[in-house]
């Protein structure tokens, strides 16, 4: 599942800059990601509109508040870290350290780390009523979190996304799903992907540094994007390179021109019996998707020319398609 925030102040200036309606704007964004996750061939996706899950937000800061892990101030609901005994163990910050963290300034918070989760403050071209609350709009802590219990339920395995992301982000998640499911370890992985650079620089619209997907694909097939995405691990930070992307348009036609060149029963791709160095590349692919040891593995075959059952293995697993 992908959520798709389409609640926010932001949407709201830029739709009315474009006279469009939240909605609209949205819309268009949003096919716009269909078409590049096509073109990547990302299948099995579910798009997950945070929109559609307003009124589960209302009910998941309700239960909150009356488990007294949330409190109203200042016209906001807030969600209550200090009742989270383990808030901060995810980003790796102490008590002391939270305290010091800008985020929103209320002065009738309970602590610095409180996080918005009703926001009546902000305009929005989206609004939406309670009774309880008053007027506004759940904030994305609390839409990630009702996205997630409704389709997932109380616990699920993997959580992903940016580095940025850790904190106050996915920390306020897991303090509201360790609420609210009255588990320890409602997620058991967390994925923290590293940012993309460009010219030293993080890669972003404002900074004009960009290199979009389409343009990529453009010159390059999305065998080859992904090969060199593969080609860091997935927590560093990928300082993007067309150079080393040139390096593995190599890799790739040498892959296509040994899958052309053989061909075996699909029956002796899945025997159980596994090779050395099958076993080697699935151990670096399980240890935390080491794909940097995996990739070297898949090309030092794909030189030597001669294990295609294992090559057509590793290609199924990464996700590549000759």
């Amino acid at each position: 599942i992908i959520n798709i925030t389409d609640i926010d102040p932001k949407i709201s200036i830029e739709a009315t800059q474009e006279g469009l309606s939240d909605h609209d704007l949205s819309n268009k964004f949003i096919s716009e990601l269909y078409l590049d996750a096509s073109a990547l061939r990302l299948d099995g996706i579910t798009f997950a509109r945070a929109s559609d899950y307003v009124e589960v937000s209302k009910v998941l800061i309700s239960r909150l508040v009356k488990k007294k892990a949330a409190y109203s101030a200042n016209g906001n609901i807030y969600l209550d870290t200090a009742k989270i005994p383990s808030y901060g163990q995810l980003s790796s910050l102490t008590r002391e350290e939270l305290a010091q963290v800008r985020l929103d300034i209320a002065p009738k918070k309970h602590n610095p780390s409180d996080i918005l989760l009703w926001n009546t403050s902000d305009y929005t071209g989206q609004s939406y009523d309670d009774k309880t609350f008053g007027s506004g709009f759940p904030s994305s802590p609390v839409q990630d979190t009702s996205i997630l219990l409704s389709n997932f339920g109380r616990s699920y395995h993997i959580h992903g996304g940016a580095i940025d992301l850790l904190y106050p982000h996915h920390e306020s998640i897991l303090g509201q799903l360790r609420i609210l499911s009255s588990l320890k370890s409602p997620v058991t992985y967390w994925t923290h992907v590293g940012l993309v650079y460009s010219q030293g620089k993080k890669m972003s619209n404002s900074l004009g540094n960009t290199f979009t997907i389409r343009e990529a694909l453009e010159q390059y097939n999305y065998n080859i994007l992904r090969l060199y995405i593969f080609s860091e691990h997935y927590r560093s930070p990928l300082k993007f390179s067309q150079s080393r992307l040139n390096e593995f348009e190599i890799l790739d036609r040498r892959i296509a021109a040994m899958m052309a060149a053989n061909n075996i029963a699909e029956s002796k791709l899945y025997s159980r019996v596994e090779s050395k160095i099958m076993r080697k590349f699935r151990i670096f692919i399980e240890d935390d998707f080491d794909t940097v040891n995996a990739l070297r593995i898949l090309n030092s075959i794909v030189e030597d020319g001669n294990a295609f059952a294992d090559v057509r293995k590793m290609i199924n697993i990464l996700g590549l398609h000759y």
